[in-house]
């Protein structure tokens, strides 16, 4: 592994992306300081920190400057108690399986998520700690630094060249990346952040990057831990252990009851695939299908039939020459019978009516799409590789809407989705709720003021 000189690690080191914001460091000394933190309130046994309260209003207040430390407390404690509530029932649902897939590791979210939220509330006295210590440069409490060498890449992944099936390391590459160094100091855990520290971080984006051998962003994500653990290890001395670990604690479950959300149709991605959703689908019944289908008929509108006319031409210019003839007025049919070479050009090119049932064609599903009156631009036909290729133009003159028949596999499968997400979302609105009593009846015994 080569060993970077001193100028190129102060260069790196003297600002540094931390938590996507730039983040300019002057020095590497934790302040020793240890008081003690307040507790703002127990809940079930549990302190609510009064640095998680403050640091979390003030990041809500960023989205609603009216939200007081009160309201954001009882919030809190509601998602608290949600969590303790659902835990029975979505035990078998992994409320992060996505995010292992492709995204960042939860724990991983976690921290940098901290890291973010003690800056964004605290950068201030974080930066002032800093340029009141020696070295002036996170630099100061590395040691030493190092980059993998292409025989190391070699020796980790195999050739460059290597097909990868998927994008992570094997237990065995993991014990292997433990022991690339890439920084030593004493902030890190065990001394050193190593490869697979790094690896450990990561989304589907950086493994990505990282079987591309790509050492600069290596290297910036290492010195992007070390800077988050500083920050982590300052507000450990500010404010306590306890205190800190509780902050993340609150991050961590404001994570998971937005997955729980999600896990019930709410706030989830237009594409997203709830598990949940798709079980309880599974347990609607036909008669809950036929009655949604009647009572929300118009979701399944649908076009019946259309009647349509096209040119099929040669070539791009010809295809270029008749749009613009088509555009600027002349008749599509004569222009059909004149240029196109389809079997059906003496007839205008007449497609008839197309109904929207059975197998259409590629021609006949490409009419479905256009806008009646409209001159279609050229669509280039998929052909085989011997085969010539040809143009099609299509002007669609009347279409006609219908509904989906009641008993499609569309409407079955489009209807008992629906049907599901209604009752899992009524489903956590009534837990939601019970939270919020649960948690607004132990503020009122705690006699808590915030």
């Amino acid at each position: 592994m080569r060993k970077y000189d001193v100028t190129q690690r102060k260069q790196l080191t003297n600002c540094l992306l931390l938590a996507g914001s730039l983040f300019c460091f002057s020095l590497s000394q934790v302040n020793a300081v240890q008081p003690q933190s307040a507790v703002a309130l127990r809940s079930q046994n549990q302190p609510v920190y009064q640095l998680t309260l403050e640091v979390m209003t003030r990041l809500r207040q960023q989205q609603d400057k009216h939200v007081g430390e009160a309201a954001m407390l009882e919030e809190m404690l509601t998602q608290r108690y949600l969590l303790e509530k659902t835990a029975g029932r979505i035990g078998q649902h992994d409320l992060f399986s996505g995010a292992r897939r492709v995204g960042f590791d939860p724990a991983v979210a976690s921290d940098d998520q901290l890291a973010a939220a003690l800056r964004s509330v605290y950068q201030t006295q974080i930066e002032a700690s800093l340029k009141a210590l020696p070295g002036g440069s996170l630099q100061g409490k590395v040691s030493a630094e190092a980059n993998l060498s292409a025989q190391d890449w070699q020796q980790l992944l195999g050739p460059a060249d290597k097909l990868i099936a998927e994008y992570r390391l094997s237990n065995a590459q993991l014990a292997q990346a433990g022991q690339y160094v890439l920084l030593r100091s004493p902030l890190a855990p065990n001394g050193v952040i190593t490869l697979a520290d790094v690896y450990a971080r990561q989304n589907v984006q950086g493994r990505v990057a990282i079987f591309n051998r790509d050492q600069t962003f290596v290297r910036q994500q290492a010195w992007l831990m070390l800077g988050q653990l500083y920050v982590t290890q300052w507000a450990e001395q500010q404010f306590g252990k306890a205190a800190v670990a509780d902050l993340r604690e609150a991050l961590t479950t404001q994570n998971k009851v937005q997955a729980l959300l999600a896990l019930h149709g709410i706030g989830a991605d237009i594409d997203s695939e709830s598990p949940l959703i798709s079980q309880l689908a599974q347990q609607v019944t036909p008669k809950e299908i036929q009655s949604y289908y009647r009572q929300h008929k118009s979701e399944f509108r649908r076009i019946a039939w259309i009647s349509a006319r096209h040119i099929r031409v040669p070539d791009q210019a010809t295809a270029d020459k008749v749009l613009q003839a088509a555009r600027s007025g002349q008749d599509f049919a004569t222009l059909a019978r004149r240029y196109s070479i389809a079997p059906d050009a003496l007839s205008g090119g007449d497609l008839g009516k197309i109904l929207h049932e059975g197998q259409l064609n590629w021609l006949q599903e490409l009419a479905m799409m256009q806008e009646p009156g409209v001159v279609s631009p050229p669509f280039r036909a998929a052909v085989g590789a011997n085969e010539p290729a040809y143009y099609e133009i299509l002007l669609v003159s009347q279409r006609e809407y219908g509904f989906q028949p009641e008993n499609s596999e569309t409407v079955r499968y489009q209807a008992s989705r629906a049907i599901a997400q209604q009752k899992a979302v009524q489903q956590i609105q009534r837990l939601q709720q019970d939270a919020r009593l649960a948690a607004q009846r132990e503020i009122r015994n705690s006699g808590a003021r915030t």
